[in-house]
């Protein structure tokens, strides 16, 4: 005996897959989602940290504004450390960067001598420039003690280091007037010279 077919109640199977296919909408590849930038892991790798810093203080009474100050507090102790790294390895770079004259023949090409400075400081002493006439005794005594072999001419080295390596109480007095006036705002007169020449004499006689 054949059996009678029995119709489907939503249409024939083989008609409906083509009517969902047939549909604009799934003809289209489902795409992909869109890849996270270097912003976006920063941004979740702050999010993280956040999270890590704050949640053990949530449960506190006032736990979300207590979260949120330690958590700052945090952030700016980070920030704070990473500028003064940054600094400080800014300027061992530019230490290192910086040239150093290994001998006298380099520290001193081109550059005037210690008796070409020193009549230079007294002709500006007698022009009433007393500031120039400093600068220039001091940087005629630091080339005279190179030019007579006592201590190596280096640009590099403050007053201070000049100091430590001469070891003369007469060459600290005149390193603490050129001090003044290099760096200092207060005016520089002819008695200042006149103390820098004395000292001067003294320290490159004894030289």
């Amino acid at each position: 005996m054949a059996r009678i077919p029995v119709p489907w109640p939503h249409g024939d199977p083989a008609a409906v897959i083509r009517s969902v296919l047939a549909d604009p909408r799934f003809r289209t590849a489902p795409q992909r989602p869109a890849e996270r930038t270097w912003l976006d892991y920063v941004r979740y790798g702050l999010q993280r940290f956040w999270d890590w810093v704050t949640q053990p203080f949530h449960h506190l009474k006032g736990g979300q504004t207590v979260a949120t100050v330690v958590g700052i507090t945090v952030l700016v102790a980070i920030a704070a450390l990473l500028v003064v790294v940054i600094v400080r390895f800014a300027r061992l770079a530019l230490r290192a960067r910086r040239p150093r004259r290994g001998t006298r023949a380099v520290s001193l090409a081109d550059e005037p001598g210690a008796r070409a400075l020193f009549d230079a400081a007294l002709a500006a002493a007698d022009a009433g420039r007393y500031r120039e006439a400093a600068v220039l005794l001091w940087s005629s005594a630091l080339r005279a003690l190179d030019e007579r072999g006592r201590v190596r001419f280096d640009a590099a080295r403050s007053p201070a280091e000049w100091r430590r390596a001469v070891r003369d109480p007469s060459f600290d007095a005149l390193a603490r007037d050129a001090v003044v006036a290099l760096f200092a705002d207060r005016g520089i007169d002819a008695s200042t010279v006149a103390r820098m020449r004395t000292a001067y004499d003294r320290v490159i006689g004894g030289a």
